[in-house]
Order: structure tokens, then sequence, then C-alpha cells
């Protein structure tokens, strides 16, 4: 028997578009003013963690300390230069394959999200075009504790109104993965990193071509 499909959560960054290479260029900013050069692979590791939780690692990394001040002083710094480059965001940086698939989404009567940990979704969301078609959102702006802890999605069930457990989460990172399995829902893997499938119900690695029928075949059965 086909499992009950009530909502859906969309993740933003790595899902709907792709911001995380200006992630990137901000953080190896941010690194070499403190001496340390932040490579690519080490970026990985940030994917999916906070802001506070992703400075952390690098201070660790470059074997620092900092005060809360400090910290504050350069998370803020990192957000304004991440800010001046999603400047260049427009809404050909939206994946192929996503209008199509909410279309048939709200077709079928499905209600959807977005689940994002960055407090930039907002504005992000209207680059790429889609804040009109988003009517729930929460951000990092409306938690207390990132992912893996799953508040953000809880958040964005409760306000659709709807059960977890009929609820597919959609995330690129191992720690949305897991904020949504703690947390009681379905969980779709999206990308090609290989470690995705080892948490995820199903992967997929892009929209074109996906659709309502793909993603029930894809979830575990009742």
């Amino acid at each position: 028997m086909k499992r009950k499909l009530a909502a859906c959560i969309f993740d933003l960054d790595g899902v709907l578009t792709d911001t995380a290479h200006y992630h990137f260029i901000s953080w190896r900013r941010l690194g070499r003013e403190i001496g340390y050069e932040l490579t690519e692979e080490k970026n990985k590791l940030l994917k999916g963690v906070s802001r506070g939780g992703s400075l952390k690692l690098i201070l660790e990394w470059a074997g620092l300390q900092m005060g809360l001040e400090e910290r504050r002083r350069m998370m803020d710094r990192k957000n304004q230069w991440y800010l001046e480059e999603i400047e260049k965001v427009s809404e050909g940086d939206l994946f192929k394959g996503v209008t199509e698939f909410l279309d048939e989404l709200e077709n079928e009567g499905i209600k959807y999200s977005l689940g994002s940990g960055s407090k930039n979704a907002r504005k992000i969301l209207n680059k790429i075009g889609l804040a009109e078609r988003f009517k729930w959102v929460v951000d990092g702006n409306d938690i207390k504790r990132g992912k893996p802890d799953p508040e953000l999605f809880i958040k964005a069930a409760d306000l659709m109104n709807v059960r977890r457990s009929e609820t597919v989460v959609f995330e690129d990172s191992t720690a949305g993965l897991s904020a949504a399995l703690k947390g009681g829902f379905l969980a779709v893997g999206f990308g090609d990193d290989p470690e995705l499938s080892e948490l995820a119900h199903f992967t997929l690695r892009s929209w074109e071509g996906f659709g309502l029928c793909n993603l029930l075949d894809g979830l575990p059965s009742l």
C-alpha cells in the first residue's frame, strides 16, 4: 500500500538553487583573515550547519579560540560578504524542474513549505522567483537550534498542520537528513553525495523529469 503524502518541506540551498559556492567564498575569505586556508573538502563539512556552528568548526580547524563578541563580529563580516555575493543570484539560478514539480503538488492539493537554516532564505527565495509560491517559510531567524536538531522541520509541519509521518523533507546535507529522521519525517536526499543514500529513504540528483509518481514509488510502503 502506497504511503499517504500530505506535504513536502524543501531545503533551499542545494535543493532549489545552489548558493553553496558563495558561502565557500565568504568563509574562505574569513579564514584567510585568521591565517587559515579553508579547503573545498573541509567546506563540505559545513553543509547544513548553522552560521555559528560553521564558525566554531573553522576556529577548531585553525586551532584558535575567540570570545563571544569577536565571534559575533566575524559572523557579521562573513554574512555581509555573503550578501554581496548573492546579489548575483537570479531566477535563472533556480534548478530546472522545480517549477513543474511545485505545479504538480498544487494540482494534487499537497501542501509545501520552505525549511531552511539560512537567515537569508527569504531574500534568496525572492531572487529566484519563488517568494509568491511559498505560503509557509521557516528559516534560521525562526529557530533556536539548527540542524541536525529537527526544530526547523517540526515548525514547518506545524505551520502547515500536517502529520510528520506524511511529510517528506528534501535535503542535500547529512545534517538535514538526520534532522528530518529525528523529527519523524520521510527523508529524500538531493544530490550526488554518496553519504546521502545511507540516511535517506531514497535520493535523486535532478528535478528534471521527476514527478509525484516517482516520489510515491520511492517512499517506503505502509
